[in-house]
């Protein structure tokens, strides 16, 4: 959390006022949801995080916050991220979660929808009017997680390139 605080001074007196969204993995997920109260954080996207019962949400109003696991994770348990994420709601902020369907902590399963949902998060919640998603959109809106599920395979017609989530 220290170090975290101390980019985001650094950053500020590098470039002044600009939009920041926060990512991490893990206990990084945690600790950019916990600095996502810092002022000119807009949001924090975070990846399998642990999110303890009782981590403090209190702080959060008006931050926008995503939290993406893997229904596989065996470190940190998907439950309680969701769990955070209706905390987190009732606490004012703007939360959704996505269950990656299959994936797991380290994120190498399915790596590319990792990397992919995961920069698509981060453009969405710098610029949501720029980077329109309406798996995103979805994810803030449900009650619980929205699943995630892998594209079916492409045919060997499809065209090489990009590959997007559904509605990003």
């Amino acid at each position: 959390m220290r170090d975290a605080r101390r980019a985001l001074a650094e950053l500020h007196g590098l470039v002044g006022d600009v939009p920041v969204v926060l990512l991490g993995h893990s206990m990084g997920g945690r600790a950019a949801l916990r600095a996502a109260e810092a002022d000119g954080v807009r949001g924090a996207v975070a990846l399998a995080p642990w999110c303890p019962p009782g981590e403090p949400v209190g702080r959060l109003r008006d931050r926008v916050l995503l939290v993406l696991h893997g229904s596989r994770d065996r470190v940190t348990d998907p439950g309680e991220s969701a769990a955070y994420v209706s905390r987190a709601r009732a606490a004012g902020a703007r939360a959704g979660m996505l269950l990656l369907e299959n994936g797991d902590h380290a994120m190498l399963r399915h790596h590319a929808r990792w990397h992919r949902t995961a920069t698509a998060a981060v453009a969405h919640l710098l610029a949501p009017e720029a980077a329109p998603c309406e798996l995103f959109a979805r994810a803030f809106a449900a009650e619980g997680p929205t699943v995630l599920r892998p594209a079916p395979p492409a045919s060997s017609e499809a065209p090489l390139g990009p590959v997007r989530e559904p509605g990003c």
